[in-house]
């Protein structure tokens, strides 16, 4: 976990270096989801898109993670959390999160090779614009930093992620949860796409058609849909058993069903989880 904790930590004393260090070469941020991904590459001035990246949306702001459970399982962690962001004396945000690591060994240190952000940007937009004037100018702060660490480009970019799955995304989750739980298998079915695979827990995928329901039922709370992606937090009740984790439901574009359903649900200690990362 010290590495998943490191990114909180340097944001807080806005360290630019200790939390670039945190990245793998050519780990890739989505921030939010749906955006255009960020690739840990330098240009040919040196420049990494994940340094503009921090200028843009850290370096000016004041965030807090407000955690309230981590996942970690097959060389991955999952944060539940909400991220406070204070963009001014007078506006702040909090933002509803699911936040994806995925771990890789390099230099013989546990680093960062993808962060997913999962979270909507239309709520937080709407959050930021009920301050008036200050809401005005922070909104204008803000763009103009986008223009100038990541150009229009950038800008088009991240106005990708106000395309999302929404409310269809959450109704098939939804969808998805009653028929587990009814042991309907032929309603299960009809959700994926024929190449739809499923990982329970995450790190053991088997395609939808030969996954082997297990016995319990699933409850979810604070579904967010971010691109094609609608995540949950999830509650697995197992006679007395019961495991919290988060799920990841991954639509295709053409007919919206699923090609991938992720849960993260811890089943062994944490090392031995992270160590699957090398």
């Amino acid at each position: 976990m010290a590495c998943v904790e490191g990114s909180p930590a340097a944001v807080a004393v806005h360290n630019k270096p200790q939390w670039l260090s945190l990245f793998a070469d050519c780990a890739v941020v989505e921030d939010p989801v749906g955006s255009k991904p960020q690739i840990n590459l330098c240009d040919d001035r040196g420049q990494s898109p994940l340094g503009r990246f921090y200028e843009t949306f850290i370096a000016k702001n004041e965030i807090r993670f407000h955690v309230e459970h981590d996942v970690v399982c097959a060389g991955a962690v999952v944060r539940d959390l909400d991220i406070e962001i204070r963009m001014s004396a007078k506006v702040s945000v909090r933002v509803p999160m699911h936040l994806l690591y995925e771990l890789t060994a390099e230099g013989g240190e546990v680093r960062i090779k993808r962060l997913a952000a999962h979270w909507e940007l239309a709520p937080m937009v709407r959050q930021q614009m009920r301050y008036g004037l200050a809401s005005a100018l922070v909104g204008l702060h803000s763009f103009w930093r986008m223009f100038k660490h990541m150009g229009l480009s950038g800008i088009q970019g991240f106005a990708q992620a106000r395309q999302t799955i929404g409310d269809t995304g959450k109704d098939k989750a939804q969808g998805f949860v009653t028929a587990f739980n009814s042991k309907n298998e032929k309603a299960l079915s009809a959700l994926f796409a024929t190449d739809g695979m499923v990982a329970w827990p995450y790190g053991h995928d088997c395609t939808a058609s030969e996954w082997h329901l297990p016995q319990g039922v699933l409850r979810v709370e604070k579904l967010l849909s971010a691109g094609r992606v609608t995540t949950a937090t999830v509650y697995y009740q197992n006679g007395e058993q019961q495991q919290r984790g988060v799920a990841l439901f991954q639509f295709d574009r053409q007919k919206l069903l699923l090609r991938r359903v992720q849960f993260f649900i811890e089943t062994g200690d944490r090392s031995d989880s992270l160590a699957t990362a090398s």
